[in-house]
């Protein structure tokens, strides 16, 4: 996958109002239920491990 930009800051989650709101770089901003959260939470942590797997084989 190709990327003009790859950003190294992450975002910032809150709680408001019994949704999830999460403000990412560059102005991008998300509003989820707790469970799109938590879905979203799992695969980011699973795909961040599969990056540094990747990143240890170019190495």
């Amino acid at each position: 996958m190709s990327q003009a930009y790859v950003y190294e800051d992450g975002g910032k989650a809150c709680a408001e109002e019994g949704q999830v709101m999460l403000d990412g770089p560059d102005g991008v901003a998300v509003s989820m239920t707790p469970k799109a959260a938590e879905d979203t939470a799992k695969e980011l942590l699973r795909a961040a491990s599969q990056a540094r797997q990747q990143i240890s084989k170019h190495s």
